[in-house]
């Protein structure tokens, strides 16, 4: 733990104030000991038995806010006591009364502080009268005046300095909840952006599915009326019959990527759907399709039973859709991309490999953080992943990635389905 951080804590500044008090106590006790000042250092060693029982008391019962308070009380009236014998407003230890109270600014509860402030000033005014009407006195040996300024102004120097120190701490800690904030404010900005985008993507495929099946819809119907026109012409119906048999493999295809899109661009918030996950795999790999083709090839090993997540079907697309993605970004010429499902008691698991470039030690423990992206500026945002972690954890589940430079990686995908 840093200085900062143990500073920050209550429990921190009272043992800095109880140090500061151990030495400040028995310091001034030995120098009116050896001037022979006995109401003073008698003072000041009880003032350190004080401390020394309130530090073992915050050990085990007594709490910190009962125990500071205390300590402040005791604190005073030590100071008090010296100054009303070493000359008053006169004494080199007048100007320590605004000690106390600029320490107690940096505890809380805040009401604490007020009350402190009041005492302190209390004690530092009633000397005043007191000076002028003369009950103060100087009972320090003459020879010992000029030390004791000397140590008065060392106490104060120090004090001053542990001030500025707890001040500097307190605005760095400041500074760091505002920088965290600022940081929190950014991603949730970035997020909403991401958000915005991927609604709009899914209204977008969601207007090209629509499009394209009308013109779909019509093709089939002339297909059909094709065929019904040829069944009195056999010679021709036979010559035309593979073009037919082209034209109805090209529309079942268009009709599966269609598919595809409808269901990557559901826009709903429910998470009660049943969602198949070989479904939801099958459309992801359909719509990357195009880009996989050219770059290796991707094997299913989907189990025989039948996988059901209980969820947001839009969602689960995405999620999958950015690993896959992912995977065929890290692949090259001739890579290979391996897809397993299984399942065991109630634990469904999607297991997605690649034999690409891989993942650094360093960078692994990064890839689910907003923003972080190994893709060259312009290519990525570093939300993918991020998105996608967060859509599983929704969905009860979890992700382990394991990885090696050069290697490839593996996405285990698993979910709690009770």
């Amino acid at each position: 733990m840093s200085t900062s951080q143990y500073l920050s804590r209550e429990a921190g500044f009272y043992r800095l104030l109880m140090i500061s008090a151990y030495v400040a106590s028995l310091g001034f006790g030995f120098f009116y000991y050896v001037a022979d000042v006995k109401i003073i250092y008698q003072s000041c060693f009880g003032a350190f038995f004080v401390f020394l029982i309130l530090g073992l008391l915050s050990l085990s019962t007594l709490e910190l806010p009962a125990l500071f308070r205390l300590s402040i009380l005791t604190t005073l009236i030590a100071f008090f006591v010296q100054i009303f014998y070493t000359g008053g407003t006169m004494s080199p230890a007048y100007p320590i009364f605004l000690i106390s109270p600029l320490l107690a600014f940096f505890y809380k509860p805040v009401k604490d502080r007020y009350i402190f402030m009041v005492l302190a000033g209390l004690c530092m005014f009633s000397i005043l009268p007191l000076t002028l009407l003369g009950y103060t006195k100087n009972i320090l040996p003459e020879e010992f005046k000029i030390a004791h300024s000397f140590i008065c102004v060392s106490f104060i120097f120090a004090s001053v300095i542990i001030y500025t120190f707890l001040f500097r701490n307190a605005l760095v800690k400041r500074n760091q909840k505002i920088g965290d904030s600022m940081k929190q404010l950014q991603e949730a900005t970035h997020k909403l952006i991401q958000s915005e985008k991927m609604a709009s993507l899914g209204m977008l495929s969601a207007g090209v599915a629509h499009e394209i099946n009308n013109p779909l819809n019509f093709i089939k119907g002339g297909v059909e009326i094709l065929e019904q026109g040829l069944e009195d012409e056999k010679e021709l119906k036979f010559e035309a019959s593979p073009c037919i048999h082209i034209i109805k493999e090209g529309l079942s295809r268009a009709s599966v990527i269609v598919n595809s899109l409808n269901h990557f661009s559901r826009n709903t918030e429910a998470m009660d759907e049943q969602c198949d996950l070989h479904d939801i795999l099958q459309n992801s790999i359909i719509m990357l399709q195009p880009r996989l083709k050219y770059k290796g090839k991707l094997e299913k090993h989907f189990t025989d039973e039948k996988l059901v997540v209980p969820g947001n079907e839009g969602k689960l697309h995405q999620a999958f859709l950015n690993i896959i993605s992912n995977a065929e970004q890290a692949i090259e010429k001739d890579g290979e991309i391996l897809i397993k499902t299984r399942k065991s008691g109630s634990k469904i698991t999607v297991e997605i490999a690649d034999n690409g470039v891989g993942i650094s030690k360093e960078n692994l423990s990064k890839i689910s953080d907003p923003f972080f992206t190994t893709k060259p500026v312009g290519q990525g945002t570093g939300l993918g992943l991020s998105i996608t972690y967060k859509i599983i954890e929704d969905h009860n589940g979890k992700v382990e990635v394991t990885s090696k430079p050069g290697k490839g990686s593996k996405f285990v995908i698993s979910f709690d389905v009770k």
